[in-house]
């Protein structure tokens, strides 16, 4: 309850403070004291070089101008001077105080942040060779009162210097055969870089660690620079710093001595600082070269935590394995963390620690929904269970439960439940069966009983995809009464719908690839999203009713048990990226693009398996299912959500995110695609892809959201307005930006959702 009251507040706190920054004026020195300046521009301009851009100087600025939206726009500066002077009283300290936690107080030119700028700018030139740069600045007075101030640092890179040799003299065999490898990162004629240098210490590091040199570190290998060469050339070399006297050689010796695993022991739940009082301590060392220490039951078994190891007794220590132990344990869901340490057994041995801690096992979890749809209201709950050990092997089963009621406009009822349990292993195999049942009472009554097998191929260390296959998923829809009167008005008029609503099985397979290179050590970096998939349908069942001569039915469709099967190909691609340009700041575009067709014993496709346009994740200006396909409006210029389905799918989007405080993200976007079919169907006019038309049949839409973050998900608001309605083409009113053809309660959709839209 307190929690709730909580989040209350800070809603009607936000709305209070967004409504005020919108009334406010456009004065930004409210809160700069006299004779101080408001920084109001802070850049960086690299005037005689093109290798070394001035946006990569900005982190070497020590003030930065207030956070700006659209780059112009300096909203949190505006919400905090939305705070009044006087705080005498208790509703104006209120307010005052909303307004400074939630907005930025005004960024005050400081002389000395700007020198250590320059200083900082100007080492940060020399690190990537240009030794000669020099760093000036530029202020220009702004603002009626005069009191804004933009600042422009100008650098003059001058010549870099460029690495006329480079060689290695390293006395150590295997250490100087890695350093002279063809893939070292320092290249002659490259322009002289520190971060390229302190790179190649690290791969050489790594190399020697991953060979069984524990003791190597990168602190053992140094570079000497001869810039006494003409024309802005030096020579530079690498070698070892114990060679200048500075390590003992039994240390040395140590260094270069290989080091072999011994034991390998893990402490599953374990803490030896911290044994609960009470309680036995279990050692188990039955396993050659492994020992397992527990306390109470055993938490997880023994061959789990074996083969989720990369390191091995006998084998030779290697970072490359001791970074693969760390994701394969972090992977399992029953793990809360682990770590990883080695203890010296004699000069060339080493024991693993591996301190495993239990994540927690149960979880249950549940949820109420209100719905409204078209004028339908309806109320939905679900319930959850999962558990992450239930056979102590890291399996994790979940069982979940939904159930909604919808109250119609014509007096029916609409009913819904769903029922699904899954079991997934930690080799990524997962087993999972659903049982779903509708009931339409003036339409119809339908079930879909579904089971499948679904395996994800462990991702390799540093690859960036990832490949999961739906080895097999059997699904089977019955409706076991349809009223006379959807019969006739969909199922006999309608080829496209009639095999949706019969009873069939559907076989599938597919296969799914995604990628990213997205950086959690990074995560202001600018990255991509890439996912396809191929599905495929009906192959398996065709070629056993074509070689066992099994029945056909009236529409020439080979049925299984008197149920005919659907056979059909589908492919989808999805590609997202996120232009980073600020921590706060970013653009993120999306594609998407899907295909499916029907073939020899089918003529459409299952209803399940079709496309819908429109919605929280679709084109925002339409709600869901009610876009296309094509021109297609409906009888009578109606939304029939049973026909505005599609096998031909295009979702283009483009989307602003400003992140405005922890808590609070806002977004501005535009939207454009619709659906077609393949086949011209008498039900659906214009609903069929034309290459000559299909691109003026493409919806636009634009508008903008609210995202507020409450740790454990994103609430999500969007605004979404049509522009283009190819549905209105006909009526010659596509354009939604007419007076005497806009229509607000049609042409307006607002889309409540969790999560991202892409």
């Amino acid at each position: 309850m307190h929690r709730t009251v909580r989040t209350y507040r800070v809603m009607m706190g936000m709305a209070v403070m967004i409504a005020a920054v919108l009334m406010a004026s456009c004065k930004t020195t409210k809160f700069v004291p006299e004779g101080q300046y408001l920084l109001n521009k802070a850049k960086v301009q690299i005037e005689d070089t093109k290798e070394v851009e001035s946006s990569a100087m900005n982190s070497y600025l020590r003030q930065k101008q207030n956070t700006e939206i659209f780059g112009f726009w300096k909203l949190q500066l505006h919400v905090y001077n939305t705070a009044p002077r006087d705080t005498s009283t208790k509703a104006n300290k209120w307010f005052a105080n909303n307004a400074h936690k939630m907005g930025e107080a005004p960024v005050i030119y400081d002389e000395m942040l700007t020198r250590v700028s320059m200083e900082q700018i100007e080492q940060a030139m020399k690190n990537r060779g240009y030794f000669n740069a020099t760093v000036d600045t530029t202020k220009v007075y702004k603002g009626k009162d005069g009191k804004k101030l933009n600042l422009t640092y100008h650098v003059t890179a001058n010549t870099p210097y460029r690495i006329a040799e480079y060689s290695t003299l390293i006395e150590q065999e295997e250490v100087e055969r890695i350093a002279q490898s063809e893939r070292s990162l320092i290249k002659v004629g490259d322009i002289f870089n520190t971060s390229t240098l302190d790179e190649e210490r690290q791969r050489v590091t790594s190399a020697m660690r991953n060979r069984g040199y524990y003791y190597f570190d990168k602190s053992l290998l140094a570079y000497a620079a001869d810039s006494s060469y003409d024309n802005h050339m030096l020579k530079l070399q690498m070698h070892l710093t114990h060679y200048e006297g500075i390590i003992p050689d039994s240390v040395k010796e140590k260094i270069y001595t290989k080091q072999t695993i011994r034991r390998v022991c893990f402490h599953a739940d374990y803490d030896p600082s911290r044994v609960p009082e009470g309680l036995i301590l279990h050692t188990d060392s039955s396993e050659e070269g492994y020992v397992f220490s527990y306390v109470g039951t055993k938490f997880l078994r023994h061959r789990v935590l074996r083969n989720r190891t990369a390191i091995k007794p006998g084998e030779m220590f290697s970072e490359r394995r001791l970074e693969r132990t760390y994701t394969n344990l972090n992977s399992l869901g029953a793990v809360k963390y682990v770590d990883i340490s080695f203890e010296p057994v004699d000069s060339a041995q080493l024991d693993c620690h591996i301190t495993i801690s239990r994540a927690k096992l149960h979880t249950v979890s549940a949820e109420v929904e209100g719905t409204y749809s078209a004028g339908d209201w309806g109320i939905a709950v679900g319930v959850g269970y999962a558990n992450k050990n239930i056979f102590r092997g890291a399996e994790l089963f979940t069982l979940n439960g939904r159930g909604s009621y919808e109250w119609r406009t014509n007096g029916s009822r609409a009913i819904e439940a769903r029922a699904e349990a899954g079991l997934q292993f930690p080799s990524q195999l997962k087993i999972n069966i659903a049982y779903n049942y509708q009931q339409r009472p003036d339409e119809y009554t339908r079930t879909l009983a579904n089971a499948g097998l679904y395996y994800t191929v462990p991702r390799k260390p540093r690859s960036r995809w990832t490949h999961s296959f739906n080895l097999v998923d059997i699904s089977y829809i019955y409706l076991p009464w349809m009223s006379d009167r959807f019969r006739h008005d969909f199922i006999e008029k309608s080829s496209a719908l009639r095999a949706s609503y019969e009873d069939h099985f559907i076989l599938d397979w597919s296969y799914t690839g995604r990628y990213t290179n997205y950086s959690e050590r990074n995560p202001n970096r600018s990255y991509v999203n890439f996912q396809y998939t191929v599905e495929t349908a009906g192959n398996f069942l065709y070629g056993v009713a074509k070689l066992a001569n099994l029945s056909q039915n009236d529409q020439g469709a080979y049925t299984l048990f008197n149920t005919p099967f659907a056979q059909y190909a589908k492919g989808d691609v999805n590609f997202t990226f996120h232009h980073v340009f600020h921590p706060q700041h970013r653009l993120v575009y999306h594609a998407g693009l899907g295909v499916v067709v029907p073939y020899l014993n089918a003529t459409t496709v299952p209803f399940e398996k079709r496309y819908f346009s429109g919605g929280s994740n679709s084109v925002r200006g339409w709600q869901a299912r009610t876009l296309g396909p094509g021109t297609f409006r409906g009888e009578g210029n109606t939304l029939v959500y049973d026909l505005q389905a599609g096998d031909i799918r295009l979702d283009l989007n483009l989307e602003y995110r400003y992140k405005v405080w922890k808590y609070l993200e806002l977004a501005a976007f535009t939207d454009a695609g619709n659906i077609w079919t393949i086949r011209d169907y008498e039900q659906q006019p214009g609903g069929v892809f034309r290459f000559d038309s299909f691109y003026k049949q493409i919806a636009w839409a634009y508008g903008a959201g609210l995202r507020i973050d409450l740790s454990l998900f994103i609430f999500r608001v969007d605004f979404g307005v049509k522009l283009y309605d190819p549905s209105r083409i006909a009526a010659g009113t596509q354009w939604r930006t007419a007076p005497n053809g806009l229509c607000w309660k049609d042409d307006m959709t607002f889309h409540f959702a969790i999560g991202h839209p892409f």
